[in-house]
């Protein structure tokens, strides 16, 4: 008997003890937020940007400038150090010899010793492929006269220089070319015979190409391996070895007064004009066999016998932003390089939308099974919706719906492009359009942020209507969320601002104003614990995520879209040093994954389930 009372009292307290077990009473989400992990999604992919490459004929030799610092290579563009050059660049290209000279600002540099700070070894107006230093100085009652490096010496060549010294383009090959464009005058210095040749062109007609061309800040000359360029305002003229004269017609749209602005650069008988169309649009065009056609690669563009080297992107690449690409024999392929290229405001790619297995980020899709990037067949994504099996993506192109996130269905090309999308539990698809704009003080220079602001109903989150009455301007930079009950939330974060807020209960269509915590349009203090919340899980929960100074990242977990929240602080395992800047960069996926922008590359959460 006495055996059964302690069986008895045994069960009792296990009983009791399993009831009040705490873990039976910790909400799910919290829980799976109190263990979330992260994965990096996309890396940090090097990047090599530059507006003008040289490579030397053997292709050993490489330098690139761009809109950072100057760099160059010395293995055939396998690895990349910074340029430390002295003096200002003219508009001269610079030609890299085989064995690592090159002519900058008037200095000679040798590639094989660069070194920080480092002055020129010598001085000279061109270098050669083979290596041979041109110098073209007074001398004597001859004038202007090319002088030839000697072991640090430069002697006379007593070839005289018939025109002026300030119609030199550049050396290529072991010649020295020159253009007095004015008088329709080549030239050519033959660095290896010592010879000079000069041609006037007399049968060179400017006005078969449209525009006047007599301004010497539209006119553009280059010179490259024999062959001559003039570009003007609506086209270009090239001179081949053998004086045959070629025009070429820009397209129509291109054919104004302001182009030529961009540059011309030639490669024999390849000339890149960067140009612009009547809308102010530029885009690279190439002279062919008998016309000029728009080419898909940026101004930065070299050519080293049949391998062209350029800036650009390559499809199913492994780079998100591109890099210097080398063409041979029709293959792409990038250049291992990074130039240690910063970005900007401290993170990499924007906001990135993962849907399946493929994330969008910017203009770019990267494909998490091969690990590739391509060209975003539908745009730059401004907002998504998760709608049951199907995403839909509001893009500047058009609304598009898919069900894999790979193939996509175009449903509209009519705006609006919403920022912020819900469904309602009615069925009823519910959207915000937020447009920024910024108020400069003539005097202080402060800005000032403020959202315009449109509600929008549809029947199928494809065709909007705009809800009559519903525009609005609040300071500030706008909601970050619209509720599926209709909750949206803004407050004025612009520097001195007192905290003012909005709060929306129908989808933003009406506002109340919030202060210090009191509803001022109810004349009611706010519910104890109110709280709002960026985002909202498939569950029902709401969940507001904010990074410290440090890289904590503080997560609330809230049972509605105004309070009943559980928060912690959390130490995340990726490099969150900026995220407290842009913590509202991160999205969040059908599967109730964050996605979070790091300068380390992209990462993904474990779902809040």
């Amino acid at each position: 008997m006495r055996s059964k009372n302690r069986a008895f009292l045994l069960s009792l307290v296990l009983l009791v003890a399993f009831a009040c077990d705490p873990k039976e009473d910790i909400d799910p989400t919290v829980e799976a937020a109190q263990n979330i992990k992260f994965s990096q999604l996309m890396p940090t992919t090097a990047y090599a940007t530059a507006t003008s490459i040289m490579v030397s004929p053997n292709e050993k030799y490489m330098i690139f400038f761009g809109a950072h610092k100057p760099f160059y290579s010395k293995d055939g563009g396998q690895t990349v150090e910074e340029l430390f050059v002295s003096g200002n660049a003219d508009n001269i290209p610079i030609n890299i010899s085989n064995d690592g000279l090159f002519v900058y600002g008037g200095g000679v540099y040798d590639l094989d010793n660069i070194r920080s700070g480092s002055a020129a070894i010598h001085y000279a107006t061109g270098v050669t492929d083979s290596g041979k230093l041109v110098y073209i100085q007074n001398d004597g009652a001859n004038g202007k006269t090319f002088f030839i490096d000697d072991n640090g010496t430069y002697v006379s060549t007593g070839v005289r220089l018939e025109i002026g010294e300030e119609f030199y383009l550049g050396t290529w090959g072991e010649k020295m070319g020159f253009f007095d464009w004015r008088n329709r005058i080549i030239a050519e210095f033959d660095v290896s015979t010592q010879t000079y040749t000069q041609t006037t062109l007399t049968d060179m007609n400017y006005s078969r190409i449209y525009g006047p061309g007599n301004s010497r800040n539209k006119v553009k000359t280059a010179y490259s391996y024999g062959y001559f360029a003039y570009a003007k305002e609506g086209g270009v003229i090239i001179v081949t070895p053998e004086k045959e004269i070629r025009y070429y017609d820009y397209p129509e749209d291109y054919r104004i007064w302001q182009n030529t602005e961009g540059g011309m650069k030639l490669y024999k008988d390849h000339a890149y004009v960067n140009i612009f169309d009547r809308w102010g649009v530029p885009k690279m065009h190439a002279t062919t066999d008998d016309s000029m056609e728009p080419v898909d690669h940026g101004f930065a563009v070299c050519h080293v016998g049949e391998t062209v080297y350029t800036q650009g992107f390559i499809e199913n690449g492994d780079r998100f932003r591109g890099g210097i690409i080398k063409t041979q024999n029709g293959r792409e392929e990038y250049l291992p390089l990074d130039m240690g290229y910063q970005y900007p405001a401290g993170y990499m790619f924007g906001k990135t939308y993962v849907i399946g297995n493929y994330a969008y980020a910017e203009d770019k899709v990267f494909d998490k099974n091969s690990g590739t990037y391509a060209t975003s067949p539908i745009g730059e994504i401004t907002s998504i919706l998760h709608d049951g099996g199907r995403t839909i993506a509001y893009t500047e192109t058009g609304t598009y719906t898919t069900t894999n996130g790979r193939d996509w269905n175009l449903e509209s090309t009519n705006p609006p492009a919403p920022e912020l999308v819900a469904k309602g539990a009615d069925g009823i698809y519910h959207a915000l359009t937020v447009e920024i704009k910024v108020y400069v003080s003539p005097g202080t220079q402060a800005r000032t942020y403020s959202a315009d602001l449109k509600a929008y109903t549809s029947g199928n989150g494809i065709d909007w209507t705009e809800v009559s009455g519903s525009a609005t301007n609040h300071l500030g930079y706008g909601p970050r969320l619209i509720s599926s009950d209709g909750t949206v939330y803004t407050v004025d974060t612009n520097a001195g601002s007192i905290g003012s807020a909005k709060l929306s209960e129908d989808y933003g269509v009406t506002w109340q104003g919030i202060l210090q915590g009191r509803n001022l349009t109810k004349d009611e203090p706010l519910p104890e614990g109110f709280k709002t919340s960026q985002f909202e899980l498939s569950s029902g929960k709401f969940v507001s995520i904010v990074f410290e100074f440090g890289g904590e990242m503080e997560i609330s977990v809230c049972d509605s879209s105004t309070g009943g929240c559980t928060e912690q602080t959390l130490q995340v395992s990726f490099d969150a040093a900026d995220m407290y800047t842009h913590d509202e960069e991160i999205t969040l996926t059908a599967n109730d994954e964050f996605v979070f922008n790091t300068l380390g590359g992209i990462y993904i959460s474990s779902p809040l389930k």
